[in-house]
């Protein structure tokens, strides 16, 4: 687990096209990926083609059922079998585990039209065409977690967001050509001929990851001891749950999302053929525009994985998802011109696509850190277990009563659906308030700043930041721009540190609101502002952080002005530890509104406190003495 003692992971400054790079330079990583987008092709090649073995067009026969019976019968070995091919993922080859899930899952298809025939005649057509599904289900139970407990032994810790924004890429670029090509082969009733080539698709899958070399990563299981039963490895993963409430909480998340993604999935179809007057087609050019979300947002969460945390990328990625279903329910009860209707649908579904894939890519990779490799395939397989019962309980309540006109109750289920979605965007919300002394304001400016200084001027956090996490403290670094203080607010997530700041910034219009926010410290420029010093000492008494650049106003980087001894002389008196930062590669300009503008390569350092046991005189000798040594250890943190 990642210490709480450090306010920030280290970033090594590597841009996101660098990370990309080295993802294609990998060869084993470039082989999963491709395995998964063409799996996940053959996950839903055949879907419509199901479909259409049951009429689903007919006026008379009620499609939302039908949906939810394909994606129930699916996922229920998930929810059966899932700890358990979790376990295995932590006890044999995961690779072998994968190829023998998409052998499995060809053989089946090349028969798929025989045995729904079959099942059809001893089971009844209610049920009886969706039990193939079940075995098909099953062998993709087993692909899931080996494949997610892969991941982060081919790829670098910090690759894991890009890592799996890839993989949901490409994956889903898969699922829209299938699905395409789907209704396509439905609407000519050509449905043997998808499922042969459905067949095709998991043989090219398993080719795949039979040519992940073994010599390039650790690829196979954790090594158990040889007498450890199945049961008892999987209580060893949920006691291993217990202890890791965080764990539980993104499995949780998890699994509200998927039961209302499942509801979602299932209505489409309904909505297209009863409110856009859609064919087979349409159902997979509308579930195609929610693919094509998901693609826009793994694409952008590439982009930002450098700058957008995760916990917070999942909290407003629910709240997102939650105003799209509301504007797709829209649509069913605000009787819009068809043409309207359709094109408000298809921006509805891309932008629930969009803000859902960054939910699920987000608590993925925190997952995959988290976790340690022995109980990484088991924390997968128990989340498979929860998230596919929620899938169940959504699908399960649409498929297996006998509804009456279930279609004309879309828009209400879509209600609900964000319902769910909204209590769960505040409960995370919620959640990250609680667990921090300042107020909402203060943290929503500071999570802003932060993104934008990472994103936009592209700031680089060499190492862990060293302030104490109580007692009085002031830290000081040199100053080269209006943006400086922001850096170090963004870099420091559990203290305030309130900057002694120009007077006039409390009157500029929006920035003044800002810097109160931050509590800002106004110093009256060209004094000696007496008033100033007395509140920063204040503070420092009260075991506060109080934040002071040590050659007061802004200086170019040519600049040798002479040092101010503020910082020594109020760290000697308060006892206050001294913590030195460097800040580079922001470009001086004299117009703080181009330098706000302007990308830069910002670099923060942290450096340890300085000792300065050897200046308690506080003679005026004692006190440049000591600014010069504060400042020396600053500049040693310089690049």
């Amino acid at each position: 687990m990642p210490t709480r003692n450090h306010c920030n992971n280290v970033r090594k400054g590597e841009s996101v096209a660098s990370q990309f790079k080295n993802l294609l330079r990998n060869t084993n990583f470039v082989l999963l990926w491709c395995a998964y987008g063409i799996s996940a092709m053959g996950d839903h090649l055949s879907e419509f083609a199901i479909l259409a073995t049951q009429n689903a067009l007919d006026e008379s026969v009620d499609v939302t059922p039908l949906a939810a019976r394909i994606t129930f019968a699916l996922m229920l070995p998930f929810f059966l079998f899932g700890p358990l091919m979790g376990v295995l993922a932590d006890r044999i080859s995961r690779r072998s585990l994968m190829i023998s899930a998409d052998l499995a899952r060809a053989g089946l298809l090349v028969v798929f039209f025989t045995l729904i025939n079959t099942c059809t005649s001893n089971f009844g057509p209610a049920w009886g065409p969706f039990v193939p599904i079940l075995a098909l289900g099953f062998f993709a139970s087993m692909f899931g977690p080996a494949r997610e407990a892969m991941v982060p032994t081919l790829v670098k810790q910090d690759e894991l967001v890009s890592a799996n924004a890839t993989i949901a890429g490409l994956g889903l670029i898969g699922t829209i050509a299938a699905q395409v090509l789907s209704g396509t082969l439905a609407d000519n009733n050509l449905i043997q001929e998808a499922f042969y080539l459905d067949a095709g698709t998991f043989c090219l899958s398993a080719v795949c990851i039979s040519l992940i070399s073994p010599k390039r990563g650790h690829i196979h299981s954790h090594k158990h001891h040889g007498d450890e039963s199945i049961a008892a490895s999987l209580r060893q993963g949920f006691r291993y749950l217990r202890g890791h409430r965080r764990v539980i909480q993104l499995i949780g998340i998890a699994t509200v999302v998927w039961c209302a993604g499942a509801a979602v999935k299932c209505l489409i179809p309904a909505i297209v053929k009863n409110v856009y007057g859609g064919t087979f087609q349409d159902f997979g050019i509308y579930l195609g525009f929610l693919g094509l979300g998901f693609i826009a947002g793994s694409i952008a969460l590439f982009v930002l994985s450098l700058a957008l945390r995760s916990e917070i990328a999942i909290t407003y990625g629910i709240l997102g998802t939650t105003v799209s279903l509301v504007l797709l329910a829209a649509t069913v009860f605000i009787p819009f011109p068809t043409a309207l209707a359709a094109t408000i649908g298809a921006v509805a579904l891309f932008f629930c696509g969009f803000f859902a894939v960054i939910i699920m890519v987000s608590y993925n990779a925190m997952i995959q850190k988290f976790v340690p490799n022995q109980y990484r395939g088991r924390v997968f397989g128990i989340l498979t277990l929860t998230t596919i019962g929620g899938l169940l309980i959504a699908t399960g309540t649409l498929a297996i009563p006998k509804w009456d006109n279930l279609d004309q109750w879309t828009g209400y289920i879509l209600l609900l659906a964000a319902f769910m979605l909204a209590v769960t965007g505040l409960l995370t919300l919620s959640r990250r308030m609680r667990t921090t002394q300042f107020s909402k304001h203060y943290i929503f400016y500071r999570n802003l700043a932060e993104f934008i200084l990472k994103f936009w001027y592209r700031l680089d956090q060499v190492n862990r930041c060293t302030i104490p996490h109580t007692g009085p403290v002031i830290v000081t670094s040199n100053h080269v721009s209006p943006i400086d203080p922001l850096f170090i607010y963004a870099s420091c997530r559990y203290r305030m540190p309130g900057f002694m700041i120009a007077a006039e910034y409390y009157t500029v219009p929006i920035i003044s609101h800002f810097v109160r926010t931050g509590e800002c410290i106004p110093v009256r420029r060209g004094r000696n502002d007496i008033g100033a010093i007395k509140e920063a000492i204040r503070r420092l008494r009260d075991n506060r952080l109080v934040g002071i650049f040590i050659q007061g106003g802004i200086r170019n980087r040519g600049d040798q002005d002479e040092l101010k001894n503020g910082v020594a002389m109020m760290a000697l008196r308060t006892g206050a530890t001294v913590v030195p930062v460097h800040l580079s590669g922001v470009r001086y300009k004299e117009s703080m509104i181009k330098c706000f503008l302007q990308r830069h390569h910002a670099r923060i350092a942290f450096g340890k406190p300085v000792d300065l046991s050897d200046f308690k005189d506080r003679k005026p000798e004692s006190l440049e003495a000591a600014s010069q040594k504060i400042f020396d250890a600053i500049q040693s943190l310089a690049p």
